[in-house]
């Protein structure tokens, strides 16, 4: 345990304790005469000095003279300050311990025996060993062992202090001889009495308290006298009820001396211990304790038997670590008049030596040494048993529900009441491992009923279950509540629940270089639950990376990726590299011509390709710069964690560019989100109506377990500004008869887009936002209206509908690591500041040509045509708006609105260079001139000048193609 001396030391002589209780005090540290207060008092009466004690050395101290006027070290103040009394002393230096992380770590170079090695002689065997005992333990040896241990505790369980004990191995001896830091105590172990001429049998268990390698702290000899099966203490508990009931019988006769025979007694009680120090801290309690050889021992029904020959009540002391408590519950469950002791959950606020929750008998003991304390602890033990019987005055048996004995059953199979302040009905719930159901009254009847019969308890037991009131809804209300971690994340990884095995992803490292680490279902190293709804109901198997990102640096400092596709086993994965496939036509058509059967025939032979053959090497990077994109995206969207500096809404759109108010669609942007909600929980809301936010009830489904919020198929007017506050900060709901409650903005979902239109804005709130995908039209529907030659959609690539009943094992199993390893991916980059956006040139062509319209698109080609007389000219801005007005027959336009859309014209149009040319620009931005309005009137008027490109200068046919994706697009 840690001492008084170890908190002085660690702390400044108690400095650092006093100043975290009195800052006011720090002004006073180095100068003698300066007082400070404590309470609300006109003049400070308090001083703060440090002197030498004879004990600890240079300690610090505060005198209060107006109060008690003496001297106070940092240790009593502490203790007075929390209100703890002298008994509480241990549990204040283990509270002081935590609160400045003292450690008293095993030190390898201290905490280690002494070794000597010779020559074996002819009488030592190889494999044997061999040892000297001391008369008896010092008084360190005892406190390593329990806080209340004697020698008499000691004796009593046959354990003794090794002087020395050897091994002989390869006909060398290694003498190895305990020290002041490296204690070995051996435990003389009983199989047999002797019996007759029959000698007793017995083994040693050493044991190496300070060993630092924990694996090797146990030892038994001589070799393979250990049975499989045994039970410590045991033999020392049968002798213990033969000597009472010799005692007992003695005074028995001595009482009756009409011969009635004596009825051998029960021993009151024997408790199960976690371990050695365990035990020897029941004995030191009074009790007598029985311990097994590791925490997976199995105990028998004949040895369960056995041990209740003896014992009226057995009791139980688990460990209240993650092994602790399922091994204590499954030995309750096995056993159920077994009473099991919960240590308090107040012990795991405390830290051991190592900095770790404490979690034992002996760590319970160090605070709460008096036995009092220990028989409270047995007070409060209940067993599984959920019945009592007994005799009524006239003789009858009766049988009734013991209420808190059947809320402990309830408990021990996980049954409980889901802590929720954002509800007012109390949802019970079943934990199994780490997986948590949701459950009613009914089904928690129909359990016990289940267990009672499955069991063949008599009848009574089950009337008494089918009749009693303890099960009805408001008699459960008093079911142990409960709060649960449902947090499937860290910032930097994430769980995936399967029904085989939970995958943590994280950041690749040296300890974890594929970035991926399996758990079993429940283990007890997992703090993680989940809802059974939201378990992936597949089983997870580990394959190969199917795809390997690079990135350098480029030539201006910006970062450069590229991808190599290792594999397309995954369906999903083929489905992204066909939506990123953004020149399809002029790999997979053009080269072909009229050919339909060739161009079949290399669509067939290369059906998931992102560097297609005869592609430009600027198209191939745009074609993989989607593609990273969209793997970037699904790992951001699957990574739970919500990061202020990284909170984006994907919002996905077609590349392809339309005519004014053409809704494309069909190109597979909704089955990404889809995808995702097999693995995230998803809320969908349609975007189709454009007042959406207009609903106060819109956010009903959404609760703290929501991953997702999808805002699908948005409508061209559906204003994103509402929105933008739900993506970096906290969301509120309103259910419908309901309270409204707020998730906070780690809890709440990540917001995602879908939508057939250009968005509205590309303003910088906008773009802080929003993480863009562009999709490819390669999946499509042919109609008369447009020129493809056949509808495409995903299920003609993979000939099945993906995810539906006929998908196989085999593919989900693909499909799943494929998105692991974007998971992997995005997490690989969170702390790189980089935000993947696609290829935008297609998004910004198409939000100006929204911006400006058809209507005025048709204008300004005809005003603004390279055979006019209004390039390259000076022309009153009034003049041409009034031109415009005339020509679209509108007069609700805005010179405001009218000059964003030439702007937007001018950066469309192949034959323009720029709208009013810096050069020709006064300070203020402005072109103007003065015009003649009259005769012999002028006026200074704003002037608009658009700027052709020089005809030398002009791009070539081919990257005016490039500008625009089909001929009819073209401006001429």
């Amino acid at each position: 345990m840690i001492t008084v001396e170890q908190i002085l030391n660690a702390t400044n002589g108690g400095l650092d304790i006093i100043l975290s209780i009195y800052p006011q005090a720090r002004d006073c540290v180095h100068q003698k005469n300066k007082h400070f207060s404590i309470r609300n008092e006109r003049t400070p009466s308090a001083s703060l000095r440090q002197f030498n004690s004879k004990r600890y050395g240079a300690i610090w101290q505060v005198t209060d003279f107006g109060g008690e006027g003496r001297g106070e070290n940092a240790i009593d103040i502490f203790m007075r300050e929390n209100g703890y009394d002298r008994s509480r002393f241990n549990e204040a230096i283990l509270k002081l311990a935590a609160q400045f992380d003292i450690r008293d770590e095993l030190d390898r170079s201290v905490n280690r025996p002494e070794i000597r090695q010779r020559e074996a002689r002819a009488d030592e065997k190889d494999g044997t060993r061999s040892f000297e005992l001391n008369e008896k333990f010092t008084d360190a040896e005892l406190k390593v062992l329990g806080p209340k241990v004697t020698q008499a505790d000691i004796d009593a369980l046959h354990w003794h202090s090794v002087k020395w004990i050897t091994n002989v191995k390869d006909r060398k001896v290694t003498v190895k001889y305990s020290t002041e830091h490296y204690p070995i105590f051996m435990r003389e172990c009983v199989i047999k009495e002797a019996v007759g001429d029959q000698p007793e049998e017995k083994f040693y268990k050493v044991y190496e308290p300070y060993n630092c390698d924990k694996g090797f702290r146990f030892s038994y000899t001589p070799a393979g006298a250990k049975p499989r099966f045994y039970i410590n203490g045991l033999a020392e508990l049968k002798k213990a009820y033969r000597d009472f009931n010799a005692k007992e019988e003695k005074e028995w006769n001595a009482a009756h001396e009409d011969g009635k025979p004596y009825k051998e007694q029960k021993l009151p009680e024997a408790v199960i211990c976690s371990g050695e120090r365990d035990s020897l801290c029941c004995k030191s309690m009074g009790y007598f304790p029985l311990w097994f050889n590791s925490e997976t021992y199995q105990l028998s029904v004949d040895e369960y038997k056995e041990i209740m020959k003896y014992v009226e009540v057995l009791y139980n002391i688990p460990d209240i670590d993650e092994t602790g408590r399922r091994k204590g519950r499954e030995l309750a469950l096995r056993f159920i008049d077994i009473h099991t002791v919960w240590l308090p959950e107040k012990l795991q606020t405390y830290k051991d030596n190592r900095g770790k929750p404490r979690k034992d008998l002996r760590d319970w003991l160090e605070i709460h040494s008096e036995r009092k304390d220990f028989r409270n602890l047995l007070r409060v033990a209940m067993p599984a048993k959920f019945w009592v019987q007994y005799y009524t005055k006239e003789g009858k048996m009766k049988t009734e529900v013991d209420t808190a004995c059947l809320y402990n059953f309830l408990q021990l199979n996980g049954f409980y009441a889901l802590h929720d302040d954002n509800s007012a009905v109390t949802q019970f719930i079943r934990v199994e491992g780490n997986t948590v159901m949701r459950v009613n009254v009914k089904e928690i009847r129909e359990f016990i009923r289940r267990w009672v019969v499955d069991r063949f308890e008599d009848r009574n037991i089950l009337n008494l279950v089918l009749n009693t009131t303890k099960l009805s809804p408001a008699a459960l209300e008093s079911l142990q509540e409960i709060d649960l971690d449902f947090t499937n994340y860290t910032p930097d990884s994430q769980f995936f629940f399967f029904a085989n095995k939970t995958v943590e992803v994280c950041v690749p490292t040296v300890s974890c270089p594929d970035g991926l680490k399996e758990y079993d279902p429940g283990a007890d190293s997992l703090h993680n639950f989940v809802w059974e709804e939201s378990v992936i109901p597949h089983r997870y198997k580990a394959l190969p990376d199917m795809f390997r990102i690079t990135r350098k640096e480029g030539d201006n400092g910006q970062a450069l990726l590229d991808i190599d596709i290792l594999n397309v086993k995954s369906n999903f994965f083929g489905y992204l590299i066909n939506t990123s496939r953004l020149y399809w036509r002029e790999e997979t058509e053009v080269p072909f011509g009229d050919d339909r059967e060739a161009s079949a025939a290399y669509i067939k032979a290369h059906p998931f390709r992102i560097d297609g053959e005869g592609l430009q090497p600027y198209e191939i990077a745009e074609q993989k710069q989607n593609l990273i994109n969209k793997i970037f995206t699904f790992g951001y969207m699957l990574h739970r964690y919500k990061d202020y500096a990284r909170c984006w809404a994907p919002m996905a759109m077609d590349n392809k560019i339309g005519e004014e108010d053409e809704c494309n669609g069909r190109s597979g942007k909704s089955f990404f989100f889809k995808t995702l909600s097999f693995l995230v929980n998803t809320v969908k809301l349609s975007g189709r109506n454009p007042k959406l936010m207009d609903n106060p009830h819109v956010f009903e489904m959404v609760s703290q377990f929501t991953g997702i919020l999808l805002i699908d198929d948005c409508d061209k007017y559906l204003n994103l500004g509402p929105f933008y506050d739900n993506i970096t900060s906290d969301m509120t709901v309103n259910p419908k008869n309901n309270k409204i409650f707020t998730v906070k903005f780690e809890d709440a979902p990540k917001l995602a887009f879908t939508t057939n239109y250009v968005p509205q804005n590309f303003d910088p709130s906008t773009e802080a936002r929003s993480l863009y995908m562009v999709f490819s039209d390669w999946y499509h529907q042919k109609t008369e209206d447009n020129d493809y030659r056949e509808t495409r959609d995903i299920r003609a690539d993979f000939g099945k509908t993906l995810y539906d009943y006929e998908y196989s094992e085999d593919e989900w199993n693909a499909d799943i690591n494929f998105w692991l390893q974007c998971c992997r991916f995005y997490l690989s980059l969170k702390d790189s500041g980089l935000k993947l956006q696609p290829p935008m040139a297609n998004m910004v062509k198409r939000h100006l040509k929204a911006s400006m319209g058809a209507n005025f698109e048709d204008w300004a080609e005809g005003y603004f045509s390279p055979d006019g007389e209004h390039l390259d000219e000076f022309l009153p801005r009034d003049d041409v708006f009034n031109e415009y007005q005339r020509f679209a027959n509108v007069n609700r336009i805005t010179m405001q609105a009218f000059t964003k859309k030439l702007k937007s014209f001018c950066i469309l149009c192949p034959w323009i260079d720029c709208m009013n040319p810096p050069d020709l620009c006064n300070t203020g931005g402005r072109i103007q001139r003065s015009v003649m309005v009259a005769p012999d009137k002028r006026k200074t008027k704003d002037m608009i000048y658009i700027r052709s490109i020089p005809l030398d200068t002009k791009t070539d046919a081919t990257e005016q193609d490039h500008c625009f994706s089909t001929e009819d697009e073209k401006p001429f």
